[in-house]
């Protein structure tokens, strides 16, 4: 697995390349053309590494260190200098970047690559992250308002394949745009060979028609609501447990999907298949689904495979606790998208390095009672100033062979089925944010 992620890092090392190389290419990444052409200390990559470091604390220790790091004596800037510039890069090339990677991955891994029967299982839930309290902040993501005041507030949304590990897609959008209409809008990032995972939010004609019509259609499976449709309600009621329905358009549905180049009537239908599966509470929970066939895809396989979405939810987890994803390094919509965009590549990279322990913990788990897991939080921690390691150094194996054996050292039980309540404690009076760990970066 070592020799694979070599190559990896290897495209994304020469990514940065090209873009320095080509400066037509480089000016889609920067402000003006302009931009990085002098010899600067804050160079284009020293800039995107900086960023790539998780800044959390003081902005001009961050800084400081970063420069020690590189080991370019007696050379540093100030705070002031590496706000400026990194105003003239856009947050595009985090995304591009991680686009990459994620290709990367997937050629990479091939067979390797886990999934549930030939399918690539994508969680796909959004969130939100609360943001500093800005003019231009509040101008361009929205906020969240009450009687005595308005807080800033930004959508995320994540495709996560829950079985590697990896984000596929994210975005940070303003809090107007609904969770639905960020999916409506990026289906096509969702892998041909995919299935689909939603929570009960999400549920629609429009989106179910959406993942039916592309050119080649996308499965998915959704948890839906009781009172979704009379459809839903009349199979709740009923002894069966497995049938597939006809749903048909409504208004609402037909003016949506004219958005979106659809001609949709009334008498537009889909095939939809329900399926009812009993919880561990006995709450029994309607499942929609486009897996239409009924002797592959059992009545009873689908309670597990609903489960599994989960593994979205426990990366939302990550991202806000680990790596402190509402702790932004700038107060600009730039920063906050940079910022964004980097922790969801280095959420990626931690999950690649973490592959490496497999052979690890399989060996461990033979002698133990539990299974053991990578400790993500101090996992995340350790990789602090590695990053700029890896992408600088010309023998990138030393690195993630150190952090590999920096991951061995932590790992920590999996308990199946622990349901007893725990004490939370609210790590910021500003947010919703849950913790009960301390913070490793």
């Amino acid at each position: 697995m070592v020799d694979t992620n070599i190559k990896i890092i290897g495209e994304l090392k020469e990514f940065l390349n090209i873009i320095n190389s080509n400066p037509k290419i480089k000016e889609l990444f920067t402000e003006k053309s302009s931009n990085f052409s002098r010899n600067r200390k804050l160079t284009f990559n020293r800039t995107i590494l900086l960023i790539l470091n998780m800044l959390k604390r003081s902005l001009a220790i961050e800084v400081r260190e970063f420069f020690e790091l590189i080991e370019n004596d007696n050379i540093t800037c100030t705070k002031s200098a590496f706000t400026i510039q990194r105003m003239k890069l856009k947050s595009s090339l985090f995304e591009v970047w991680n686009k990459l990677f994620v290709d990367c991955f997937y050629h990479y891994y091939g067979e390797k690559v886990k999934k549930w029967n030939d399918f690539l299982l994508i969680g796909v839930d959004g969130s939100t992250a609360y943001l500093f309290n800005k003019q231009e902040v509040k101008n361009y993501f929205g906020v969240q308002e009450n009687q005595f005041t308005e807080t800033p507030i930004a959508r995320v949304m994540k495709f996560s394949d829950v079985l590697n590990k990896v984000s596929i897609f994210s975005k940070i959008c303003p809090i107007k745009i609904s969770e639905q209409t960020i999916v409506a809008d990026h289906i096509e990032k969702l892998p041909e060979n995919s299935l689909a995972i939603y929570d009960r939010g999400f549920p629609s004609f429009t989106l179910m028609y959406l993942h039916i019509n592309q050119e080649r259609m996308r499965h998915f499976v959704m948890r839906s609501k009781v009172g979704f449709n009379k459809q839903v309600t009349a199979f709740m009621n009923s002894a069966e447990n497995d049938i597939i329905v006809e749903m048909f358009a409504k208004e609402k549905a037909i003016e949506k999907l004219y958005q979106y180049g659809y001609c949709v009537t009334k008498n537009t239908s889909i095939k939809v298949r329900m399926v009812k599966a009993v919880l561990n509470t006995g709450e029994i929970e309607v499942l929609l689904t486009n897996l239409y066939d009924q002797e592959i895809h059992k009545t009873a396989s689908f309670k597990d495979l609903y489960y599994m979405r989960w593994g979205v939810e426990t990366s939302y987890g990550a991202d806000k606790n680990s790596q402190q994803l509402e702790q932004f390094s700038g107060h600009t919509v730039c920063s906050i998208k940079q910022d964004f965009y980097a922790l969801i590549f280095v959420a990626n990279l931690q999950s690649l390095i973490e592959r490496q322990c497999e052979p690890f913990l399989e060996n461990k788990n033979k002698k133990r009672v539990h299974n053991y897991k990578i400790n993500k939080n101090i996992s995340i921690g350790s990789m602090k100033n590695k990053i700029v390691k890896l992408f600088l150094t010309e023998n990138p194996e030393d690195v993630l062979l150190h952090l590999q054996y920096l991951f061995e050292q932590h790992i920590e039980p999996i308990r199946p089925n622990r349901s007893h309540s725990r004490k939370m404690i609210k790590k910021s009076p500003r947010s919703k944010t849950l913790t009960n760990y301390k913070r490793a970066i």
